[in-house]
């Protein structure tokens, strides 16, 4: 008898987990170690997203990136809106009861237990903050920020500023345009001026969900050797890579 079970999301993580070796070999950079980081965009416009499942899966996507390079196999996460969220760090055994508590807009539960009202316009500079404070306080490894927005920036300036105070720590930013959004600075950071090292990239994708997982960590990998390849140069503090 044919077991015909459906296939969940842990038994999908074990191919994309392959996928990203194999991707990160074709860069040439196959045994990287480095923590991973997923900021979730929460505002009013990614309902539907939120509601068809493409959200929970983006984000077992970008878990298998994490199991592939990070020592614990955790991923790290928050959720944003007018407010944010650090939400409790993801691991590929509670995925589907993770997805369950997490994925939700208005209101998330942070790490710490605090409830935390979202909101629904858009404040990434708050969250960009914390994101970089949180690795501030446990240096380590490098950090791949996989930061997924469907428009709506408006505060560039403030972003602009927070990028290039940041281009000296070793954190590199992949922001992932979800459609055809108003991106503000996220499309302007390869000419962005006055950092020390180009520590971000941008591109965006017309429907994510129709995007091969081999192309989509070809895509979110694609900067990310050049940055660890300046940061060495650059004499910046990279753990054991």
């Amino acid at each position: 008898m044919t077991d015909e079970r459906p296939v969940g999301p842990r038994e999908r993580i074990s191919p994309r987990k392959e996928a990203v070796r194999v991707s990160l070999e074709k860069k040439g950079i196959g045994g990287l170690r480095a923590r991973v980081a997923v900021a979730l965009d929460a505002t009013g416009s990614m309902r539907r997203m939120y509601k068809e499942g493409v959200v929970a899966e983006i984000v077992e996507r970008m878990a298998a990136i994490a199991l592939q390079v990070d020592d614990d196999g955790a991923l790290d996460a928050w959720i944003f809106a007018t407010e944010f969220a650090r939400l409790p760090p993801l691991r590929v055994a509670e995925i589907e009861a993770w997805t369950h508590d997490n994925l939700r807009m208005h209101e998330a539960v942070a790490a710490d237990g605090r409830r935390v009202s979202l909101g629904g316009r858009n404040n990434e500079p708050q969250v960009i903050e914390d994101i970089l404070a949180f690795y501030d306080a446990s240096p380590g490894e490098p950090v791949l920020v996989l930061f997924f927005s469907d428009g709506g920036v408006a505060k560039s300036a403030q972003i602009a500023r927070l990028l290039r105070e940041a281009s000296n720590r070793p954190v590199f930013w992949q922001f992932i345009g979800l459609g055809h959004g108003r991106y503000g600075i996220l499309e302007k950071l390869d000419t962005l001026d006055g950092r020390f090292i180009d520590n971000a990239g941008f591109f965006a994708v017309d429907d994510i969900a129709r995007i091969s997982d081999t192309e989509l960590y070809q895509r979110i990998l694609s900067e990310f050797p050049a940055w660890l390849t300046s940061a060495k140069a650059h004499g910046m503090p990279l753990g054991s890579n």
